[in-house]
């Protein structure tokens, strides 16, 4: 086989996991949760595989919340500790970002997980 149509193969069979994904930016985050529709903006910072900012959900009063978090691809997860009425809470992310800039995945509060939408704002 020659070198050029070697090279043309090999490229055409790259996993598609080569794609680097970025998820830096706000997103509007769209999640159905006990049959309720609520939205919270997440600001993303990635830098390698690593994501820092912060979350906040449309609700008055309550305070944008730090996160971290890593990237694998174009899959991402990332979390943070809240108090909500008085209660301890865990609320991790699961999320893909597909080829047309949206989000999919899942918020999941306490290890519940409820699916998630998101676009970058």
């Amino acid at each position: 086989m020659k070198p050029a149509k070697l090279i043309a193969v090999v490229v055409a069979f790259a996993p598609c996991a080569a794609w680097a994904a970025d998820f830096s930016g706000t997103w509007r985050v769209d999640n159905l949760f006990n049959g309720q529709s609520a939205i919270i903006t997440c600001t993303l910072v990635q830098a390698g595989n690593a994501l820092t900012g912060s979350c906040k959900p449309e609700i008055p009063g309550i305070a944008p919340t730090d996160l971290t978090g890593t990237v694998d691809g174009s899959s991402a997860k990332w979390g943070y500790d809240v108090v909500f009425n008085g209660n301890k809470a865990r609320v991790d992310y699961v999320a893909e970002l597909a080829a047309d800039g949206t989000l999919t995945g899942s918020v999941l509060r306490n290890g519940s997980p409820s699916p998630i939408t998101g676009k970058k704002q």
